[in-house]
């Protein structure tokens, strides 16, 4: 676990430095954090993606941000915790510098933020009542099944969701993951969409929950996959600060350090095989 905390105030880090267009400017910035020795994360509270632990901040997005901030000698990583759907307007805001809290790479966001090379790529799945009895398998089935789905409020499994032909009142948002469990266990509705990576988790933590993980699978939005990769996410303006961010990124990837990092999280070898082949230039929808 790393050390940090909910920071509830904006960060200290506003987001003045960001407006200059000229490189002296945006290499000024990963100066600063240097010199204060602390960068604000976002996080949402997802396990395992960003979290925190009895006010310990840990989970895979943060575990290797805090490598790779400290390899740039920035010493102290603090935590913001916002819903999901916060943490785009928080960043841009200027209460935190950087998002946490694995992310998806998807054209919309990136209109909004400036992504780092992925992390992982991680596939979908459902939790759904046992025994399966609606059958559900993707979102289609879910459209066709016009079954009731849970989703994390911001996330894309609500767009997936509607893109297959779920009707806008099948569709409910929460906050958390938890809140999407009790969701399904209390019969509101009929599956709770995630990654598997989440929804796996979420299983190893309520062991007694009566539910079951469907299979793993891609989402296909007008017959082409949509990769589920993640990344950390930054404010348009810190173009130098991704890119030493994805320099160190490189470097703990080729030393295999990145997967010692992420493995207890849940991320195996199978995250990373996406994640090594596809830019977010790509999963932007400008490659």
């Amino acid at each position: 676990m790393l050390a940090g905390g909910i920071v509830v105030a904006p960060g200290l880090l506003a987001a003045c430095e960001r407006t200059g267009t000229n490189g002296a400017t945006e290499g000024g910035r990963l100066e600063e954090l240097r010199s204060q020795g602390t960068i604000q994360v976002g996080i949402a509270g997802e396990e395992p993606y960003g979290y925190l632990d009895g006010g310990d901040l840990t989970g895979m997005d943060p575990t290797v941000q805090q490598e790779i901030w400290g390899n740039l000698g920035i010493d102290e990583v603090q935590a913001t915790q916002v819903d999901f759907d916060g943490l785009i307007p928080g960043l841009n805001a200027g209460r935190f510098d950087v998002v946490a809290a694995g992310m998806f790479i998807t054209p919309e966001r990136c209109a909004e933020a400036a992504f780092s090379d992925p992390m992982y790529c991680a596939p979908n799945a459902f939790l759904v009542a046992p025994g399966n009895p609606l059958n559900i398998t993707d979102f289609q089935s879910i459209a066709d099944a016009d079954a009731k789905l849970v989703v994390l409020g911001g996330a894309v499994e609500g767009q997936y969701a509607q893109e297959a032909g779920v009707s806008g009142g099948n569709i409910t948002r929460v906050g958390g993951a938890r809140d999407g469990l009790l969701q399904l266990e209390q019969g509101r509705v009929d599956a709770f969409g995630l990654t598997t990576i989440t929804l796996k988790d979420i299983l190893n933590k309520n062991p007694d929950s009566d539910v079951e993980l469907t299979e793993a699978f891609t989402p296909v939005v007008d017959g082409e996959e949509q990769l589920g990769c993640g990344g950390a996410v930054f404010a348009q303006e810190d173009t130098a600060l991704v890119d030493a961010f994805n320099e160190e990124l490189a470097n703990l990837r080729e030393s295999g350090r990145l997967l010692e990092l992420i493995e207890p999280f849940g991320f195996g070898p199978e995250t990373q095989e996406d994640a090594e082949r596809v830019t977010t230039e790509q999963l932007c929808g400008a490659g």
